[in-house]
Parts: structure tokens; C-alpha cells; sequence
């Protein structure tokens, strides 16, 4: 399991949904595409598993298991640290296997809660396989295989309602600009599905949870270590 695993699928999944459910339904504002540059090595892959002492190997579980709740828990580790642009970079890539939907992940963070997201999506079949109701989507969903993708938003931790939230500020797929106020209703009801995955998830809890220029500053525990429960139907 990797640190912080949770909130770096939390964010994937706002991304994939607002592709999902926004990016071939509605028609664009032509502008250049922004991609994000953060450059990771191996060793930040290694400093990201050694702050949170927790175990990663081959059957680690993938972004598809964790919204097919496809998982098992182990253990639980506390930790208090912050953890870079390239540590995040890092686990974003190493995280994704061969059924995984994006790739080409780029991670930067920014004060005040906002957070920069560029990745290329990849072959969409075997995530409509997976969940049957994309279905409808199949047409849009086809025409942005293969594309890259931009997202600027907020993320942040409500400790009232125990519950992550974000708003979108910019989507665009390649050089299409997704129009704001569309992104952001079709986000809701993906981030309440992420967020209901992510309080099943054992061991994980937070204190403390803030978006900075330096990355994510979390306080809280986590599993130590997620596995995939199996190989999921069509993969």
C-alpha cells in the first residue's frame, strides 16, 4: 500500500469522472492545451514509501480496484509529513498497471488548496467493461482515448462533514476546453462515489489535511499496505 494512496485516487477519479461525464457531451472552447512538467525519479518513489513505512509490491491494488472496492487492508500506520510534487508524480506512474485507464501523470501542487493535473487518457474499453452504466457514454468516451488531459482545481479536507471537496477552475482535453459550470455539476456526484470508497477504506483517517506549493501536508493513518482482492471481470 502507498502513502496517501486514498487522496492520490480521490483526485484521479475527479479527473476520470469529469472526462467521463463531461468531455465529449457538450461543445468546446478551442485553446491551447497546458500540460504539467514535474520531473520524478526512482528515488522519489522510494522516498515516498519510506515516509509512510508502508509496503508496496506487485499486487498492489490498482485505481480500477479501488472504485470496484476490488481490495483488502492490512495493518495501519500513523504519519505526519508532507509529501513533494515528485513523490506524488512518482506513485501516480508507479501506481498504474496494465488495465489502468491514464498515464503520463504530472502532479503540482499550489498554496491555497489548488492542485495541477496533466495525464494522457488510454484505452477507455476495459473500464466500460468493468462498470456497464459508461455505456451510454461509449461514442464520447472513444473519441478521447489517447488524449491528453488538463485539470486545475481546489482540494480540500472538510473536517466537519469528514468528506474531501474541490472545485474545478480549468478542464480541458487536448486543445478543447471543457466550460466550467458543466465540469463542475458532473464532478458532484463522482465525488460523493470516491468519497463513500474512500470512508470504507480501514486504516485510513485524517487529522490534518492542506494543499501547499510544497504538496500535500497530511496528519492522519493509513492502511499499510492495499491489495488487490483479484483480477477483476474483464480485465
Amino acid at each position: 500500500m502507498k502513502l496517501l494512496k486514498g487522496l492520490f485516487k480521490f483526485i484521479l477519479g475527479l479527473v476520470i469522472i469529469a472526462v467521463i461525464l463531461a468531455g465529449a457531451t457538450y461543445y468546446l472552447i478551442s485553446s491551447p492545451k497546458t500540460v504539467v512538467e514535474t520531473n520524478w525519479t526512482q528515488e522519489d518513489f522510494q522516498s515516498y514509501i519510506d515516509k509512510g513505512g508502508i509496503d508496496f509490491d506487485d499486487s498492489h491494488a490498482s485505481v480500477e480496484d479501488f472504485f470496484a472496492n476490488n481490495l483488502v487492508t492490512y495493518g495501519e500506520v500513523a504519519v505526519n509529513t508532507t509529501v513533494t510534487n515528485e513523490e506524488l508524480t512518482a506513485i501516480a506512474n508507479m501506481s498504474i498497471n496494465e488495465n489502468s485507464v491514464m498515464k503520463d501523470i504530472n502532479i503540482k501542487c499550489h498554496d491555497n488548496n489548488e492542485i495541477e493535473i496533466s495525464a494522457v487518457v488510454g484505452d477507455l474499453t476495459p473500464l466500460i467493461a468493468q462498470f456497464p452504466i459508461l455505456k451510454q457514454f461509449e461514442i464520447g468516451l472513444k473519441l478521447i482515448q489517447n488524449k491528453p488531459i488538463y485539470m486545475y482545481s481546489t482540494l480540500y479536507y472538510d473536517k466537519s462533514t469528514g468528506l474531501f471537496d474541490g472545485v474545478t477552475q480549468q478542464l480541458y482535453i487536448g486543445k478543447v476546453k471543457i466550460p466550467i459550470e458543466k465540469a463542475n455539476d458532473n464532478l458532484r456526484p463522482g465525488g460523493t462515489a470516491i468519497n463513500n470508497a474512500i470512508k470504507q477504506l480501514e486504516g485510513f483517517s485524517v487529522n490534518e489535511f492542506e494543499v501547499s506549493s510544497e504538496g500535500f501536508k497530511f496528519d492522519g493513518t493509513i492502511p499499510e499496505k492495499i491489495e488487490s482482492a483479484g483480477t477483476l471481470l474483464n480485465n
